[in-house]
């Protein structure tokens, strides 16, 4: 059953009596019956952004037909988190074409404008359809941006890795506890995570999440201000802006990550950059 077929159905079931004689059958005006809108695709969307952009689809329906296009009004909810110049709505799509029961309301997502970790969302509300009796059913829907390059050869970046400091912290002496560690999703397809200790030189402390995302290319660190131990308070990591990690979408056998440890000098080192290495077993 088509998208537009389904859509009919659903709407008109109540309106439609089957007997056992062909003639008695009642058929929904769909030419000058009451026209009744609604966004068709759902009330939600995820959408993983590429450095060469994307767009998102809004499927908007009327249970009529006409001769004429119908233009589409839609507003922006106030419950939007997306900044506007994240995204742009295409107005030349802001129409159900004539002698079409379904209009697509096409939303051009932005990369470079997008943070480079974490979900924004816009909320579109439809607000009428020309020549629409009554607007039912799911009248808003919200598109969640995020950044990310999809990963190629089957690599996935998840599972058990070897962890192994390359580059010291502060005191000279790892920032990260060396051993196994399960990387697993975070938030989004581009986010991970793993559990460990803090400067296992030092003693045994309570594991802390170490978090990262894989964004096109770019291992990007998520700050933790509180990794459980330091120096008069509990110290902070977080990313590198001097030493920016990459990764290879298509090889997930190994991960170089580095970051700062002792973001705030709390221990007066100076904020030293670290460096990991990370090994698929």
């Amino acid at each position: 059953m088509t998208k537009m077929k389904k859509f009919i159905y659903l709407l008109i079931a109540s309106a439609l009596f089957v007997s056992s004689c062909e003639e008695d059958v009642v058929i929904y005006d769909t030419a000058n019956g009451q026209a009744i809108a609604q966004i068709i695709n759902g009330a939600e969307q995820t959408l993983p952004v590429p450095d060469t952009g994307d767009t998102a689809i809004i499927e908007v329906g009327v249970t009529t037909v006409s001769d004429v296009d119908r233009t589409i009004s839609v507003s922006v909810d106030p419950s939007s988190t997306a900044d506007p110049s994240e995204y742009d709505i295409d107005q030349a799509s802001l129409v159900i074409p004539a002698g079409s029961f379904v209009g697509e309301i096409r939303v051009n997502a932005n990369f470079n404008a997008i943070p480079e970790t974490g979900l924004t969302s816009l909320v579109l509300n439809l607000d009428n359809v020309q020549g629409a009796d009554n607007l039912e059913g799911v009248l808003s829907h919200k598109i969640n941006f995020f950044r990310f390059c999809p990963f190629t050869n089957g690599a996935n970046f998840l599972g058990e890795y070897q962890l192994e400091t390359q580059v010291l912290g502060i005191f000279n002496t790892p920032t990260l506890t060396d051993g196994v560690v399960n990387i697993t999703q975070g938030a989004t397809v581009a986010d991970r995570q793993f559990t460990v200790a803090a400067y296992p030189a030092f003693g045994a402390f309570t594991p802390f999440t170490f978090s990262f995302s894989l964004i096109c290319g770019e291992v990007v660190v998520s700050a933790v201000d509180n990794i459980n131990v330091g120096c008069g308070g509990a110290n902070a990591v977080g990313p590198s802006s001097v030493n920016v990690s990459t990764y290879n979408s298509g090889d997930d056998s190994e991960l170089i990550i580095n970051f700062v440890d002792d973001t705030r000098d709390q221990c007066g080192w100076g904020a030293p950059e670290v460096q990991i290495k990370l090994t698929k077993l």
